[in-house]
């Protein structure tokens, strides 16, 4: 049979903090007649009509509470069943309602609460049904904590009364004053303090009967002591010591010698597997020793209040203290014990870090590369006409005067045989004039005969002109007409552009940012995507002013020129180029163009 002052006690605190509380009443099952009986309510008599019944009857059918909507005209009441987890009764439009919900004590009903609350018209937030389940699931853990009591719950009556003290409360401060005190007087004691540890230490948080406790200072210290004598050890202390335990206790004694403290029991206060703080517990003035079963019930309390304390704490606190103990609850589940691992990995990177900021290192400035060749031999076409035939192709090797295309040279064909005939008529003329000894005529056909071998010697240069040639022995670098065979072309048209094989020069394109890192005579390293297996050095010849945007960056070109050049190179392959800048420090290589980032984005906010 559960203890009547224990429920008198959780019912007394839960009306007083249930929102539209009106009445209400607790019914407990009669083993000997098998009904329930009225045992408690709320001081003024709970009207059992037909109503109360039913929503009984319901509660005993379906072992789940029940909400009834209460109107003034009986005839039209109305009820709703819940299902097995709470659900929020919104929008209703009476004034009053009642709620009944069973006692469940392990598993077993053992009564049934029934209370009406009132609700205002535009609450419609208002969850009526978990008001009342809120309430009834503390009652198993009161009933728990009665167990471990006398028989008459006395101590369970002294966790509901503090409990219940420190849940009124608005702070934790406030609500750590209202219990230490409420223990004061249910223990006897002359003082009960709670402290909390705070940066490795014990801070006193609250002191019993006295909210402007920090002028005494002395007594304030010798307290943080002794719960700091427990938090070590872990243990229970009471002072004088127990026979057989064998604690350190020099703490407590220096507490009881200069403080008049007869008797002092100390508990070390645990949240989630973690001593966080403790409460001391003393007596003065000749008072009796603390008994164990007393020593168990401030354990007790010591359990039930302190949690309780330690989120009312952490609520209070601000948004960045919460962050703050966030990452630090973080940072200590990390680095506990069966996490090695993680540990190991801290180590090595503070290793890591602190010699980075000693250790010099080669700094190399990376930049995409290109080939070209060293010069570049532009061909063009003689003369005006049409491509007759063009065998070579961008990529292939070619010889000193070896012909690239020739040019169709029929009409030069032709026109040099139209002034040949020309001059042999002119010839012919010329004879005969000699002959007769014609002088004027003479001198009129010597100038036509000139006119005419003049004419074919440009004819015969033109005709030399259509096999296009290369001066210079290379590779073919732009210029394809195997596909365009009789189109027609103009004199001082770009064909082909060639390049020699022997001498290449690197091209490098550098981001602005590293620009400045860098020096003419600088020399560096170039792996190009055809032979990445190896690489090959070159020394930087020039640094060109002008930038050039591209992929959102600024580049500036930058030429070198390469040590040896191997026999497969080809201009235009491209690779990844490093140039040596000399050492810096570990750190600084690996973070100045963050650092720089940052420093710009803050002079452009600045």
């Amino acid at each position: 049979m559960l203890s009547i002052s224990l429920l008198e006690s959780w019912f007394t605190h839960s009306s007083q903090h249930m929102r539209g509380f009106a009445r209400g009443a607790v019914f407990m099952h009669v083993i000997e007649t098998g009904q329930y009986k009225q045992v408690v309510n709320s001081g003024a008599e709970f009207e059992q009509g037909l109503y109360v019944q039913q929503s009984i009857e319901s509660v005993l059918k379906r072992r789940t509470a029940v909400v009834r909507k209460l109107k003034f005209n009986e005839s039209q009441q109305a009820s709703m069943l819940a299902g097995g987890a709470s659900r929020p009764v919104t929008r209703i439009d009476q004034d009053r309602y009642m709620v009944c919900a069973p006692l469940l004590v392990a598993r077993e009903l053992v009564g049934v609460v029934c209370i009406e609350l009132e609700k205002h018209r535009d609450d419609h937030a208002h969850d009526v049904l978990a008001e009342v389940e809120n309430a009834v699931n503390w009652l198993p853990l009161l009933i728990a904590k009665a167990a471990a009591e006398d028989e008459d719950g006395s101590g369970a009556a002294i966790g509901i009364a503090v409990s219940a003290v420190a849940l009124s409360q608005k702070s934790a401060d406030t609500a750590a004053t209202a219990a230490v005190s409420a223990m004061a007087h249910h223990l006897a004691c002359e003082r009960v303090a709670i402290a909390f540890i705070e940066s490795s230490e014990v801070r006193l948080f609250a002191l019993s009967n006295n909210a402007n406790y920090e002028s005494k200072h002395t007594i304030l210290r010798r307290i943080e002591a002794a719960i700091q004598e427990a938090v070590d050890q872990h243990e229970t202390l009471v002072y004088p010591p127990v026979e057989g335990l064998y604690h350190s206790l020099n703490a407590h004694t220096e507490l009881s010698r200069h403080h008049n403290s007869e008797s002092i029991c100390s508990v070390p206060l645990m949240h989630a597997g973690e001593v966080i703080g403790g409460i001391s517990f003393e007596r003065t003035g000749g008072a009796a020793r603390f008994s164990d079963e007393e020593i168990e019930l401030c354990e007790q309390l010591t359990t039930l209040i302190g949690p309780l304390i330690e989120y009312r704490r952490r609520d209070d606190q601000s948004l960045s203290q919460k962050i703050v103990a966030s990452l630090n609850a973080r940072a200590k589940y990390m680095t506990g014990s069966g996490k090695p691992g993680f540990r190991i990995l801290v180590i090595l990177g503070l290793v890591l870090f602190t010699a980075s900021l000693f250790i010099q290192w080669e700094y190399r400035v990376t930049a995409n590369a290109s080939l070209e060749g060293a010069i570049e031999r532009v061909i063009t076409a003689p003369e005006a006409g049409f491509i007759k035939d063009a065998p070579s192709r961008p990529g292939d090797l070619i010889s000193l005067d070896q012909v690239l295309a020739t040019l169709d040279d029929r009409d030069l064909e032709l026109e040099k045989q139209k002034w040949s005939g020309k001059q042999q008529q002119v010839s012919r003329e010329y004879r005969e004039a000699l002959a007769t000894h014609d002088r004027s005529k003479i001198g009129i056909l010597r100038a036509q005969l000139d006119q005419s071998e003049a004419q074919i010697a440009i004819l015969d240069k033109k005709l030399q002109r259509t096999r296009i040639s290369t001066p210079i022995a290379g590779v073919v670098v732009s210029g394809d007409y195997t596909q365009s065979l009789g189109s027609p072309i103009e004199k001082g048209q770009i064909l082909y552009k060639v390049s020699p094989l022997d001498d290449y020069r690197v091209l490098l394109e550098v981001d602005e940012a590293d620009v400045t890192d860098i020096a003419v005579g600088m020399q560096g390293e170039i792996t190009l995507n055809a032979a990445a297996e190896d690489s090959y050095n070159f020394i930087i010849d020039k640094i060109t002013p002008v930038s050039r945007a591209e992929n959102g960056a600024n580049y500036y070109q930058v030429e070198a020129s390469l040590e040896v050049a191997p026999d497969f190179l080809r201009p235009g392959m491209q690779g990844v180029g490093k140039i040596n800048a000399g050492d810096r420090q570990l750190f600084w290589i690996w973070t100045h163009k963050m650092v720089d980032w940052i420093r710009l984005k803050i002079w452009t906010w600045w």
